[in-house]
This record gives C-alpha cells, structure tokens and sequence, in this order.
C-alpha cells in the first residue's frame, strides 16, 4: 500500500489542490455530512450493489442534494454504498461540491472498463482521474469517489474525480473479494501543505495491510476516514489499525468510522442472507481539549450521536445510532495552528441534524430524537421503571451515574461518576459497549450488564418500597422516593418527598460479605470528603445504607446504625484509601 499525495496526482495532471475547509487548521467549524445506509445489498459477479436499485437512486440523489443544499463542507457514504447512476446525474444537473468542499463516496463496484469509458465520456465537463491499472475485465472494484474542484495552469475551474480503488479484499467464507476484486496499490492524501491538516482515507479491508509506518504517515494533524461494509466492525485487524493510529502521543488525531446501519442482508442467486450485525459507526477524537459537559452530550445523545471513553487510547469514542440515517455535524477542527490560545476552543463533533427517509415524501426528514433501544429493556427495572426513565430524558449520563451508584459500582474512587471513570461509559479494548442507555450493542456482554445493572435498581426499588423494616434514618422515603442524581450531591443517588437525600445500594446476590462492606466504607468516604460542614456529612452518613442477601437468602441492610449513634460518628477514614480507592 502506498500513500500517494493528491497535490502531486494532481500537478501531473495539470491542476492545483483547492483549499479545502476541511483541512484549513483555523478557529472556524466545518460541516460533515455523513450517510449510514439502510443494507439489502446484491451480491454477483460485477460486484456489489443496492437491491432496490430505484429506492437507492432516489436516497442518494436526494442526499447529494442536501449535501449541496446545507452547504456541508466534508460528505461521506460508505463502501460500496453510492450506486454510480446517482453521482453521475447529479454531476450533468449541478449537483456538485461548492469551491473549498470535499466529498468523499463509497460507491458501488465498477470494473476498471467501465471507469474508462465513463471517464472518456464526461471527459469535457469533469475530470476522473484514477490509478492505472490492468483491464482485468473479469474482475470488479471496490471504489471511493473524491468529488472536489480543481484550477488549471490558467486560473479555470475545474470539476475534479478522483477514484481511489480498495487494496486488500475482507475475507469471507466464499472468497468473494479474494477471487473477484481487483486491487488497487495506493491510497490518497489530502494535505494543506508542510504543517497542515492532512485527509486520508482508508477502504474498509485496506486496513489487514495497514502498517506502523502508514500509521505515522497520517495521524498527526490528521482526519482518517474507514469507510466500511463490514459485518465484524469489531474485528482484530480493525481494532488494530485504530490501536495503530490513535496509539501515538499527540492530541490531533480524529479517526471517522462509517458503516452500514445495522442488519445488513445480502442476497446472492436469490438467496437471503442477513447478517445480525452492529453498524459501531463512530468518530474517535484525540484531544485533550473537548466539550464533555453533560449539556453538550445530552444534546448529542437525544438526537442519536453517544459518547464513551475509550480508556486504553484515552480517545474520546462516540457512536453513531445504529439505524439507517444522515447525520449533519458542526465539528472543529482537527488542530488549531496559529490560532490564539483565547479562542482556540476545540469541542469535537456535534451533532445538529439527523434525517431518517420518508418513502411517501421521498426524502429524508429531520426527527429529534433516536431511539437508543432502552425501551426494550426498560421493564428490566421493575417499579423504578418510571423514574430511570424520567431521568434519561432529562440527562442520559446523570442516569447512568445513577443507575452504578445504586449497584454500588464506584471502586474507581471519589471521581467514579466523571465519564473517564464511569464503567458503562468506559471502553475496554473490545469495544464493546457497556452503555445501559444506549441498548443497540447486541454483544452477550453489553446485555448482561444492561440487564443486571437494572435488575440491581429494580432490587433496590423493592426494598425500599417494601421494606416494613427500613433504618429510622431513612423512614422519610417509604413510599414518597424518587431516583435523583445531581452534581452537587455526587454520592447520593435517591431524594424524598421531603427533599432529603440519601445513599441508598444493592449488591447483588454474589457479593461477598467483605465487597459489601467494601462499598460502604469507600461510599462513606466518598461523603466525607464530599461534605465541609460537620452536620452535613453527619447527616450523610446516616442515610447511607447498603443491602444485600445474607446466608439465609434474606435481603438486609450490612451495619444499619453504624452512623446512627452520635457519640460514634467515625469521623476519621474507616480504610486504607491509598490501597483500596
């Protein structure tokens, strides 16, 4: 694989690289529009292309029209998603990028015969330019479509098409890519010049070939762009190219995943085959700064862009909602160069707009709000089921905070609740997500943890409402309780009709007596340091109680008057926070 750059493409062709907005490293924003297609996908052998070749014609035209329409200065469809009968007719009506944008296509394949013929054909109006190679018209290619302007010798404009052709075919059982692609040796970059932003692209499998030094060659100051049929997204080798990327020290790295949505079928000699796939379409931001603030990830989250931490690459990861759709984000820059450090503010991406497709209108139409897929499980919490929902709606991740408290997950130490420590917003380096608030990850582990962690709270819940026996310095909640977590009181996770917080935790039922003692003491240590005034952190105190299941299978609270007796307040730390924190 070689790493061609596309200021040296184009001279040798007679044209000068346009400045792109995307790669312009100033205080302004960019808007990246981006289509996650819905997948009934043909497979023969010319290649791979859209089913319903009528309804694909009208999603795309419509898209590329919108492109133009909201002035998105960065566009991007994945592998083998653009059929080349759209980009074509938009091109011939003036559907095209404005001066300074970009856009970027997988497109269906094409055999390398057929590229050169369109090419001769559109020859006076648009310049397709691609790598040579040799006609093996037997074979097809996977191919990414850079539309952007070019100017000649002379000062004109020009309409420029640069074809880039997949390197390294997926494996699958039939040896459909192995046998019948056609493989191209390079791969494009756009840079600004020495010290700019560089653009570079990768064609889903490109990635089993993607080595150190190609890693180096694009990730400082650098957008990289995987676009993907995949139906093992999570796969090792594309695991690895992101480990490979984002592994570097630095803070200017962003990595933009794009995939079909979710439940890709294929048909082949007309038999169906689906996939049961995830689309874990994502961007990955390296950078130190970023907007992280629950108002901001609220917003991003209701309309179906959610965030996790990414803790092995302390990347910031946030996930595009599995459903077919087109997502229109104000994004900052990848790096400020030369800007003041006053207004040098680097948020990330921010999701403004998502557009689903109306067939009786024939266009895709702005909705406000995803669906995460919690309300499949949300009866999972029992009689609390009510107020986890209440809370998701108001702050997502406050829910979250919420929903670990009670379970008594918070070993990390006082700072458990911030999105780095938080555990279902945390990645390993699976990427499996652990997000019980975003439910579309169908891996076996993401769906214990979603539904043990609100069976805990459905627990709690019943307890607490049941409990003829609850301790006296909790009576107030008995029947008058609602689940709350706020900022300013992070340790507590319930609030009564009486506006009083309290601490209220379920271990499970394989929780030994020495983790449950465990959790109280760090959650009491939490309220110490949380507390100045001696009377509120006493107060705290005693309206924290842990239950759990003892030896005779009864649930019941561990020390209930620990805190009660005033002359024993235990002011002093109860554990080693050094060793245990």
């Amino acid at each position: 694989m070689n790493i061609i750059q596309v200021s040296a493409l184009l001279a040798k062709e007679g044209f000068s690289l346009p400045t792109l907005n995307v790669l312009v490293p100033n205080v302004d924003n960019y808007k990246a529009l981006l289509l996650q297609p819905h997948g009934d996908i043909e497979v023969r052998e010319r290649g791979v292309r859209n089913k319903d070749r009528e309804l694909a014609y009208r999603q795309y035209g419509r898209f590329l029209e919108d492109a133009c329409h909201v002035g998105a200065d960065f566009v991007a469809t994945p592998e083998y998603s653009m059929p080349w009968k759209s980009l074509i007719d938009a091109l011939k009506a003036g559907v095209v990028p404005a001066q300074n944008k970009l856009w970027a296509r997988g497109c269906e394949s094409i055999k390398y015969s057929e590229l050169e013929v369109l090419r001769d054909e559109l020859s006076e109006s648009i310049s397709i330019i691609f790598e040579p190679l040799d006609n093996q018209n037997d074979k097809f290619l996977s191919p990414l479509a850079y539309v952007f302007n070019v100017t000649d010798k002379r000062g004109e404009e020009h309409k420029a098409l640069l074809v880039q052709f997949k390197t390294h075919p997926l494996g699958d059982a039939d040896h459909f890519e192995v046998n019948g692609m056609q493989r191209g040796t390079s791969i494009y970059q756009f840079s600004g010049g020495q010290g700019d932003l560089k653009l570079t692209t990768l064609i889903c499998a490109d990635v089993f070939s993607f080595e150190d030094l190609h890693a180096q060659a694009v990730y400082d100051r650098g957008l990289i762009l995987n676009i993907q049929l995949n139906p093992a997204p999570r796969h090792g080798k594309f695991l690895g190219s992101r480990d490979r990327i984002l592994g570097f020290s630095g803070d200017a790295t962003e990595v933009i995943c794009l995939n079909w949505a979710s439940e890709v079928c294929l048909w082949h000699d007309q038999v169906k085959k689906c996939w049961n796939n995830i689309s874990a379409s994502a961007w990955y931001i390296k950078a130190k700064e970023f907007d992280d603030s629950d108002n901001t990830l609220r917003q991003n989250h209701q309309r179906g862009f959610y965030y996790t931490w990414h803790k092995p690459l302390r990347t910031h990861a946030l996930f595009l909602n599995f459903d077919t759709a087109t997502f229109l984000f104000d994004a900052t820059k990848v790096a400020h160069i030369g800007v003041p450090g006053a207004v040098s503010t680097r948020r990330g991406p921010q999701l403004i707009r998502r557009c689903v497709w109306d067939d009786e209108d024939s266009k895709w139409s702005e909705h406000e709000s995803a669906e995460s897929g919690f309300s499949s499980i949300s009866n999972e919490s029992g009689s609390a089921e009510n107020d986890i929902k209440r809370i998701i709606q108001e702050n997502p991740l406050a829910a979250e905070r919420a929903l670990a408290l009670s379970a008594g997950e918070i070993s990390q130490g006082d700072l458990w609740y911030t999105l780095r420590w938080l555990d279902s917003c945390v990645l390993d380096a699976s990427e499996v997500i652990l997000r019980v608030t975003f439910c579309q990850d169908t891996d076996d582990r993401a769906k214990r943890f979603r539904i043990a962690r609100l069976r805990r709270l459905s627990r709690l819940w019943s307890v607490i409402n049941t409990d003829d026996n609850l301790p006296p310095s909790i009576e107030d909640i008995k029947d008058n309780v609602r689940l709350e977590w706020v900022k300013n009181s992070p340790h507590q996770n319930v609030i009564s009709g009486e506006d009083k917080r309290a601490t209220l935790i379920y271990m499970s039922e394989d929780s030994t007596i020495a983790r449950v003692e465990e959790v109280k003491a760090k959650a009491a240590e939490y309220i110490r340091r949380h507390f100045t005034s001696d009377s509120e952190r006493l107060s705290a105190l005693q309206r924290l109680v842990v239950w759990y299941r003892n030896d005779n299978d009864q649930i019941v609270p561990i020390e209930p008057h620990h805190y009660v007796q005033f002359d024993e307040a235990r002011e002093a730390s109860e554990f080693d926070i050094g060793r245990q924190g």
